[in-house]
């Protein structure tokens, strides 16, 4: 080796060496050693089990955790009832329902028959759309995907970024045929629709940001936030959905989700594997505190269903977040 090189070598040491103190400097060993505690919890929690996590912050898109990225990023698959937050949005945003609408549930949906009959409690009084998203009422979403067309469900199932609105070579897809079945079955998020987890994940951190949706920066790469698109809602539409997914975790179908002291939003989501195998998918997602929301998250397990599977898990991450607290710029 010359001087020449030993010299170049050199300065990449100093500038190396310098690097990493200034990274220590501008986040801080605490901050620092806490996301990689973190990091290390969420790999451990997800040991053994076929699916994928990403935790972020919805104000940056700042990845603070993730497991298995090539499930959470590339590979599409339906949604469930996490799907139910979009037609929510859609029916308010349309008109064809006002936030005070009820309608009483009669367990089993006229147009998909028992199979896709309701998990929550016999309801005693009608739901309205608050309500109805919190206990995940298949009969109320079945009964409203017949006052929108397929083409008003393709759209806005496109404005929350549901299988990236139709973009090429990029994975998930919407499909939603003309007919009654069809577009019950995608309300529900069981046909037609399939998203990643990235894809949910955004979904929902559009409601905590009140609509800015940020693309999601990797951990350890030091980019500045950028805005990846607007979700433009009414602020009632904002405030009936946020009741919604807050009551889903406080008293609904997602209370396996909830922890001491912070309040969480979210939803679980139950759907087919799409290869044959009459084998359910389980899903969660959602974001806390609901005051001020600086964490989002989104579970998807390949075997298991949202309840029992998928929200217990988004309560021991919550958990541990808020334990340590980490915080990247």
């Amino acid at each position: 080796m010359t001087m020449q090189r030993i010299s170049d070598a050199f300065q990449v040491c100093k500038f190396r060496a310098s690097l990493a103190l200034l990274l220590v400097a501008f986040v801080g060993p605490q901050n620092l050693r806490a996301a990689d505690n973190f990091q290390s919890f969420v790999t451990h929690l997800m040991q053994g089990k076929a699916g994928a996590v990403i935790v972020s912050d919805p104000r940056t898109g700042r990845i603070l955790a993730v497991s298995n990225p090539q499930t959470a990023f590339n590979e599409a698959f339906t949604p469930g009832s996490t799907a139910k937050l979009v037609v929510s949005a859609a029916a308010l945003e349309e008109g064809i329902i006002s936030p005070s609408e009820r309608i009483m549930c009669r367990r089993v949906p006229r147009l998909l028959g028992e199979n896709f009959h309701c998990a929550h409690p016999p309801a005693t009084q009608p739901f309205d759309l608050a309500e109805a998203l919190a206990d995940s009422c298949n009969y109320f979403f079945s009964e409203l995907s017949t006052r929108l067309s397929s083409s008003t469900l393709t759209h806005w199932y496109g404005v929350f970024g549901f299988g990236a609105a139709g973009e090429e070579a990029v994975p998930g897809e919407v499909l939603i045929p003309d007919k009654p079945r069809g577009k019950a079955l995608a309300a529900l998020g069981e046909q037609g629709v399939t998203a990643t987890p990235a894809q949910v994940l955004l979904a929902y951190s559009a409601i905590a940001t009140q609509g800015k949706v940020f693309h999601l920066i990797m951990p350890g790469q030091r980019k500045a936030p950028s805005l990846d698109r607007e979700v433009q809602l009414e602020e009632t539409t904002f405030e009936v959905l946020t009741e919604g997914l807050r009551e889903c975790v406080k008293d609904g179908s997602c209370r396996a989700a909830a922890i001491p002291g912070v309040s969480v939003a979210g939803k679980t989501g139950t759907a087919p594997a799409l290869d044959g195998s009459r084998v359910t998918h389980a899903w969660f997602v959602g974001y806390a505190p609901v005051e001020a929301p600086e964490v989002a998250l989104v579970i998807f397990l390949r075997r298991g269903t949202g309840g029992a599977n998928a929200a217990p898990l988004a309560a021991q991450i919550l958990k541990q977040y808020f334990a340590q607290k980490p915080h990247t710029p």
